[in-house]
Formats: structure tokens, sequence, C-alpha cells
């Protein structure tokens, strides 16, 4: 093997700049991709047994919450 091909760190004190374009580039496509993700929603695939039992349970929860208002205007 040469010694001619021995690998060595890069030179630190080259500065290697980055022009404007390309730098506006980046920005705009990685904000398109963090765009991209967050507006894109999750279809969700509920059944009718479970879509029922969640209403139930809505209805259950709201109708707790009248009997306590409720209860808590007439003990006043």
């Amino acid at each position: 093997m040469s010694t001619k091909t021995t690998t060595r760190p890069p030179d630190t004190r080259a500065v290697r700049r980055v022009s404007l374009p390309d730098r506006i580039a980046l920005r705009i496509g990685l904000w398109l991709i963090l765009w991209s993700r967050r507006t894109t929603p999750v279809p969700m695939t509920v059944d009718f047994a479970t879509r029922q039992r969640i209403e139930r349970e809505r209805r259950e929860q709201q109708l707790r919450v009248l009997l306590r208002s409720g209860t808590m205007h007439l003990w006043r």
C-alpha cells in the first residue's frame, strides 16, 4: 500500500459558503415537507359498533354533567 493514499481530515480553515438561492430553496423545501405532514389528515376507520358505543358514552357523560349542574343549582 502506498503512503500517498492515506486519508486525512478535511481542511477546517477552508470556509464553504452556501449561495443565497440554495439556502432559500432548502428552507422552502423543508417548510413544504413540514407543512404537508401537518395538514395531511390520517383517516380513521371506526366500525359501526364502536361509533355507537362512543356516542352512547358521550350522551351518558352529558347527562351526568347536566344532573350534577342541576343538583348544584338546587343545592344553592
